[in-house]
């Protein structure tokens, strides 16, 4: 038996299309070139192979001739259809160009959708176990519960032990940063501990090393093959010992491995894996004790392999009865952990501590759905035009059925052109899909960070899926022509235009119009909305300083002397330091009141004493720090702001000043509260639920080494180029190791509410190519109602009418129109804005009746442009040359 074959509908194809005395030897050819292809290139590659010669081979002198009356008919018939539709587009040029143009533009929408989400849904799925992995989260419910997508090695130990259905279980720690040295030669890494089942639960390619021992001992250390490329150039690393720096676990390690590069389609990327059992034997006490640890289940990602009949509840309850005795401890927090399956990992962003990036489930549903209208409104377009178009071809229509010609031969002669017109409009499209490309790429998603999570590139399959894509598309716009056209009776075409049924009332075509024109007037008005709320939580007032302030993450070993230096600067105004940025990050932990009753989470930032004024935070009570600290040392002092005294019920500001609280993240320390600050903007604007700030004094470890700080830089508003040059001379001399990364704050803040930018970007170029379709489709009707009433237009004329009552007359109804498709629309959109967009803030704009009335003016004024046009070069012409022709 053989083990690769091509695709069996390939070898049937050919088999029917080639002549039967070239068949067997074609075939044996191309299936030996096949065997060797697959050895070679892989058998994916060479069944796209196998296809490319199969239609390169399908010339006329080697294709079967048609026989018998019946294949002959058909070929003709569609020989014929062919060369007719070609006369026709060439004929009715205008009303071609204008279907073909709005074609165009909605298949470059629909080309980059069918690469968008081929990519997205590519991710993960070269790992052999991808449809039984599953990841641990955690969600911690109580007042303020959260979910996050860490869990615990607790939680991956006791599945390990004995839980029914679970075959395999990785756990990784995300907190390996280091410094890995060969000789003089450093490199700065990041990358995860794992367990030794990495290989065992994951597909990553081990290019050396022995997959069942790379992550087994203390120190083992697996490159990737850049890493490895940087460090040893094309020498074998395996067995080298490296020298590590900046990490508290181990200060030497050995290559135990090297793995091919994550590809951009992984959910995780890394530099570097080190063996977990590094950190289990780590010289940091607090370091080792995270294995038996429930709470410790921020750092680190439990993966599971399940077995076909594994269920699922079982485990959950299992998970839910070893943090019983956990759980026990609080009043009201607890911890619960669930199964994520792979296929959710880039598409739920509803989890914290994720470890890539994310596109949200209901943003791709967005996307189709805008796409499929867009799609939608130029298939409109085309049955609308056809309708008005075939006023001119009742005769052809006619001629054909009283020559014989069947339903299904008009029938398919409609459906034929507009499948040709399709596949021209797929060019057009394909060329405007390129033009658009780099445009998306550069839109923000905040979740992405630096990860290139798209590509967009043009692949075979994708070129196929293109083809079918405008076969579909073009059978779609032909239908309803097609299939109402074919039924006309013979009789009826040669009559009165006017009684024929199909045009009585132009009820389809009216419904067509305000489709198109409800889905321009919805697209601008939510377009219009985004962008005023975008504009206006980036002008909200925040509650602290912002402006000409520079942060940059710092390797705590440098800080002291890094800020030591840019205060030196005199374009430096003055500096601070912390370990988060309000406004944009927090750190979790819990608070506990004197009677250890009442827990809340909060934000916590460890801060110096020069980050409370740098930043304009107004103290309404007390005091801030004012006491410097040496390396090592924390005051157990906090300041907190006021949401916290409402939290803990610590009463008004003043009478808070001195009371004691319970830090328990380091247990049974009491923190003292010395100053309270008025409420601020903590987290983005987008975020409804905002947990109290404590700010707590803290200098830097006096042994922990690899710990990253902020580091606050306020400079003078002018030279501002220069004065980032000056600060980053001197931190490459200090630390040449890292890459110097500052960034404005003002730009980080900005970055959060990239998303709806984006939004707003995305709206108003479909909002632009629906208007452009639309005012397409308006033109086009234009020219049909004034040419068909040309006859019409010259009595009136003769008779005394001006342009001003004949512009009405024909213009009226387009006009009422827009105005009933502004009805549907504009409530329909006030309600999906208020729903899906404006619902996530806390704090929204006000919609106005510009707002509201933009989508309908715009499009009012388009319409008006666009018919006003035509029907001004209709009414200027000499009635007496239009009534001699009639």
């Amino acid at each position: 038996m053989k083990q690769n074959q091509p695709p069996q509908w390939i070898i049937h194809f050919f088999t029917w299309i080639c002549k039967e005395e070239l068949l067997d030897a074609v075939l044996g050819d191309l299936l030996e070139l096949y065997e060797r292809r697959v050895k070679h290139v892989g058998q994916h590659r060479a069944n796209w192979l196998f296809l490319w010669n199969v239609l390169c081979f399908l010339q006329p002198f080697a294709m079967k001739k048609l026989e018998g009356q019946t294949h002959l008919n058909n070929y003709g018939m569609f020989k014929n259809h062919i060369k007719t539709s070609f006369r026709s587009i060439r004929k009715n040029a205008w009303f071609s160009g204008i279907n073909i143009v709005g074609l165009a533009i909605s298949m470059s929408v629909g080309l980059l959708m069918i690469i968008f989400l081929s990519e997205l849904y590519s991710f993960d799925q070269f790992h052999e176990h991808k449809d039984h992995l599953y990841r641990v989260t955690t969600k911690v419910e109580g007042s303020r519960g959260f979910k996050v997508g860490t869990s615990s090695y607790y939680i991956g130990q006791q599945l390990q032990e004995g839980v029914a259905g679970v075959e395999k279980v990785l756990v990784l720690r995300n907190d390996l940063t280091a410094d890995l040295k060969i000789d003089e030669h450093a490199i700065a890494v990041k990358g995860y501990y794992a367990t030794a089942s990495f290989f065992e639960v994951f597909s990553f390619e081990l290019l050396k090393g022995n997959p069942a021992s790379a992550l087994s001992n203390p120190g083992s250390i697996v490159l990737t093959q850049s890493t490895a490329n940087k460090l040893f150039g094309e020498e074998n690393p395996l067995g080298k010992t490296m020298t590590v720096e900046g990490n508290q676990d181990f200060q030497t390690g050995i290559i135990t491995g090297v793995i091919a590069d994550p590809p951009v389609n992984s959910h995780i990327d890394f530099d570097v894996l080190a063996a977990m059992k590094t950190v289990e034997n780590s010289p940091v006490p607090r370091r080792r004790g995270f294995k038996n640890d429930p709470e410790d289940c921020w750092s680190s990602y439990v993966y599971l392999v399940l077995s076909e009949r594994a269920d699922f509840a079982n485990i959950e309850a299992a998970m839910e009865g070893f943090m019983e005795t956990f759980n026990a401890r609080w009043d009201d927090t607890n911890f619960t952990h669930s199964l994520q399956p792979l296929s959710t990992f880039v598409t739920d962003p509803s989890y914290r501590n994720l470890p890539g990036p994310t596109f949200a489930q209901s943003k791709i549903y967005i996307m189709a759905g805008l796409t499929l209208v867009v799609l939608l409104s130029a298939c409109f377009n085309y049955t609308n035009l056809s309708f008005a178009r075939a006023l001119r071809r009742f005769k052809e229509i006619g001629v054909r059925k009283v020559n014989g010609a069947g339903r299904f031969q008009i029938f398919s002669q409609f459906i034929t052109e507009a499948v040709i017109m399709s596949l021209i409009a797929l060019i057009i499209g394909f060329l405007l899909f390129i033009l658009i490309k780099p445009r998306f790429l550069e839109l923000g998603n905040p979740t992405t960070s630096s990860h290139p999570m798209f590509s967009l590139d043009i692949t075979g399959p994708a070129l196929l899926y293109f083809i079918a894509f405008a076969l579909i598309i073009g059978v779609a716009a032909g239908l309803l022509p097609a299939l109402l056209l074919s039924k006309l009776k013979a009789n009826a075409l040669f009559g009165e235009v006017s009684r024929v049924k199909v045009f009585t009332g132009m009820s389809l075509r009216k419904v067509l119009s305000v489709f198109q024109f409800t889905l321009a007037i919805g697209l601008i008005m939510f377009a219009v909305v985004v962008h005023k709320q975008y504009q206006y939580v980036m002008d909200y007032d925040l509650g602290f300083e912002t402006e000409n302030i520079i942060q940059m993450e710092v390797d705590e070993q440098y800080l002291d002397l890094l800020t030591n230096e840019f205060d030196k600067l005199p374009e430096v105004m003055e500096t601070s330091r912390s370990s988060g940025l309000i406004g944009l990050t927090g750190r979790g932990g819990f608070a506990i009141a004197l009677d250890r009753s009442d827990t809340i989470t909060f934000m916590l930032n460890n801060i110096d004493g020069n980050y409370l004024p740098m930043h304009g935070l107004e103290i309404i009570a007390g005091s801030g720090f004012t006491t410097s600290l040496k390396e090592g040392q924390g005051l157990n002092y906090v300041v907190v702001d006021e949401q916290f005294l409402k939290a803990l019920n610590l009463g008004s500001p003043e009478e808070s000043i001195g009371r004691q609280v319970w830090h328990q993240r380091d247990e049974d320390v009491k923190m003292r509260i010395i100053g309270v600050v008025k409420d601020f903007v903590k987290v983005p604007l987008n975020q409804m639920n905002s947990e109290p700030m404590v700010f707590m004094q803290k200098a830097r470890s006096k042994y922990y080494r690899s710990k990253k700080w902020f580091l606050n830089v306020k400079i003078q508003g002018v030279e501002v180029l220069a004065t980032i040059n000056k600060l980053a001379d001197i931190y490459e001399k200090i630390d040449p190791l890292h890459p110097f990364q500052a960034k404005f704050y003002d730009d980080q803040l900005a970055q959060n509410y990239s998303q709806y930018r984006a939004t707003y970007e995305i709206t108003s170029f479909l909002a632009l190519l629906a208007i452009s379709i639309s005012s397409f489709g308006l033109l086009g009707m234009a020219v049909f109602n004034t040419e068909s009433r040309m006859k019409e237009i010259s009595i009136r004329k003769v008779l005394g009418a001006g342009i001003g009552n004949l512009s009405t007359l024909l213009s009226k109804g387009f006009i009422g129109l827009m105005l009933f498709s502004g009805l549907v629309a504009i409530p329909l959109t006030y309600y999906l804005v208020i729903t899906y967009v404006l619902n996530e803030f806390a704090y929204r704009t006000n919609i106005g009746p510009v707002e509201i009335m933009s989508g309908l003016i715009m499009v009012l004024l388009i319409g008006l442009l666009t018919i006003g046009w035509h029907i001004r070069l209709a009414i200027i012409q000499n009635p007496a040359d239009i009534l001699r022709k009639e």
